[in-house]
């Protein structure tokens, strides 16, 4: 061989050959109309809005006094916990209960065509218009009730030190179960009157409606707001500002 074709032969050696193709990998997508990857999606980003939790723990309990350090920490934990029962039972039902009903209610979600969302009763049949099969319903109601926790636990802080723990179950409840639900209605359900981005009928919302991609408003201005009327109910902690009204250090423990 002459030394180019020698050197030519020794290169097409060396070369490697081209990978072949990858194998399929995303069968997953074609499951259950294109929602497996949507749910999976889901899934992952309530585990990280779940931990906000974590920080509105240790948040709260490096602003109060050492002394109600458990007691702030106790009513995060069952924000979380009776929060699940409340969004399981009837709060997911109130958010979506009629969702892609033509006949659903624009300012409250209701049982529309069957049980729907109340109690889980109407998941997995599409008859009750929550198809089950592909996870995207469950991790939907995971989604959304990690939003709920987080929407009742803005007002802990609001209140601390300041609300019995009846009390404060009370009011977890009534936002859990009808106030967070009833605005994720108006903005996040395709019947919602302030749906911009999900309703299809336009004529059922006020102005064409609102869009809210993160939760902004529907988590965090509802959260915040509840928070400023219970502050204004409950008034400040006794001893915070002396007879002339000037504030009264209250350091918080080293959290």
């Amino acid at each position: 061989l002459s030394p180019q074709r020698k050197q030519a032969s020794l290169l097409k050696m060396a070369t490697p050959a081209a990978p072949s193709a990858p194998p399929p990998m995303f069968y997953l997508a074609d499951i259950g109309g294109n929602q497996a990857l949507d749910a999976f999606y889901l899934l992952i980003m309530g585990v990280f809005v779940f931990f906000m939790q974590c920080g509105f723990a240790l948040l709260e309990a490096g602003t109060v006094r050492s002394k109600n350090t458990k007691n702030i920490l106790l009513k995060n934990l069952l924000d979380a916990c009776l929060g699940a029962i409340i969004w399981w039972a009837w709060g997911m039902g109130v958010a979506y209960g009629d969702s892609a009903s033509e006949d659903g209610n624009v300012f409250i979600g209701t049982a529309v065509g069957g049980s729907g969302a109340f109690l889980a009763a109407g998941w997995g049949t599409p008859k009750g218009g929550f198809d089950g099969s592909d996870g995207y319903t469950i991790s939907l109601w995971f989604f959304q009730y990690v939003f709920a926790a987080a929407a009742a636990t803005i007002v802990s802080g609001a209140v601390a030190e300041r609300a019995q723990l009846v009390a404060y179950l009370i009011y977890t409840s009534v936002i859990t179960g009808f106030i967070y639900p009833v605005v994720v209605h108006w903005v996040w359900c395709n019947n919602g009157f302030l749906s911009g981005g999900f309703t299809a009928d336009k004529s059922k919302t006020i102005l064409g409606g609102c869009l809210d991609f993160a939760g902004s408003g529907v988590v965090h201005m509802t959260g915040g707001v509840a928070a400023l009327c219970g502050a204004f109910v409950i008034k400040p902690r006794i001893g915070r500002f002396d007879e002339n009204g000037n504030a009264v250090p209250m350091p918080g423990q080293s959290t």
